[in-house]
């Protein structure tokens, strides 16, 4: 068994040097060489402030120590599709090679997922298409949402059905949310609810407007541990049986619960135990995929092998979330 990273992020220094020049979002507020802030749509999205986060050399000791054979590199907020069309389909051109070129010098170790000019759904195929085809991503990279317009929107779903046909994943992973000027009101970071909400409207959104019964092979990879849907299942039940119709939403042969279990994959990043019982509870062993959020702080990314093992689940389970699930999900095997 391989021990496998799905949710790691990775700087590419021409684009931390580009978004360093410019005096509007996205941008970067630079502290020295290796702290730096970075800005989306106007809010403070995340920081960094060590090597790890640009050099894929300074990270594989980590790796060695903690025992991740692998990890499926993304990008993260600020993305690409913020800028203008012209400079987001560069932009994400550049992003890619990059990420290629990392996994090229790396065989085995890294993997990539796809970064897309999702401001113009065009060009975006046409980038997948060459990620695909040239450069061998495993995956599909996407904030959970677009420039605040919702992932599930009618133009996004030609890159659903791409990746369908592709045996892509897509990974949902929290942008600058909805709520983030709301919670900066009550003095709290996004980052603190904001960030699992966002990703929970998303993909829960992806399956009430029926992309998920549409595109039956699509595989999504929900961050951070389901972000909320595991405590909220049966809300999330309820109010799709009693409010559905009045709201619009499209009727389904299935409940939103079992499309979730069926094509809905979870990482692993919680460092809390409970909660990691909860969502394994909710989708088993075989839907839950081991993430680290490498090289953030948040989630404690050292410790989420140790945690996995602490659920003390039978060898095949804890193989299967651990690196065994990964794999099969990715074809990795």
């Amino acid at each position: 068994m391989k021990i496998i990273d799905v949710h790691s992020h990775l700087y590419p220094q021409e684009w931390v040097d580009y978004l360093s020049s410019r005096k509007e979002c996205p941008k970067i507020e630079q502290k020295d060489s290796t702290s730096m802030i970075f800005y989306s749509h106007n809010v403070r999205c995340s920081s960094a402030d060590k090597p790890e986060f640009f050099d894929p050399a300074a990270r594989i000791s980590d790796l060695d120590n903690c025992g991740i054979d692998m990890q499926i590199l993304s990008l993260t907020a600020p993305g690409v599709e913020e800028l203008p069309v012209d400079e987001g389909v560069e932009w994400a051109r550049k992003i890619n090679n990059y990420f290629a070129e990392v996994c090229n010098t790396y065989p085995g170790r890294f993997y990539a997922y796809a970064t897309l000019p999702y401001q113009d759904v065009d060009q975006a195929l046409q980038e997948l298409d060459r990620a695909y085809h040239d450069l061998g991503v495993k995956g599909i990279a996407m904030l959970s949402n677009v420039n605040f317009k919702p992932i599930s929107s009618p133009e996004f779903l030609p890159i659903y059905a791409k990746a369908e046909e592709y045996d892509l994943p897509v990974f949902v992973h929290p942008g600058v949310p909805y709520t983030g000027e709301i919670m900066l009101k009550h003095k709290l970071i996004p980052a603190l609810y904001g960030f699992l909400l966002d990703t929970t409207m998303a993909v829960t959104s992806l399956i009430w407007c029926g992309i998920l019964e549409d595109y039956p092979g699509l595989k999504i990879i929900h961050a951070h541990l389901g972000g909320m849907v595991p405590y909220l299942v049966k809300r999330i039940e309820d109010c799709w049986q009693f409010y559905l119709k009045s709201f619009g939403g499209k009727n389904l042969p299935q409940t939103p619960t079992q499309y979730y279990r069926r094509q809905v994959f979870p990482d692993s990043i919680s460092s809390y135990l409970p909660a990691m019982r909860c969502c394994l509870d909710f989708v088993g062993a075989e839907q839950i995929v081991l993430g680290t959020d490498y090289p953030f702080s948040v989630g404690g990314w050292d410790q989420a092998i140790d945690l996995v093992k602490q659920l003390e689940l039978c060898e095949k389970d804890t193989s299967n979330i651990l690196g065994d699930n990964a794999a099969r999900i990715f074809n990795l095997a």
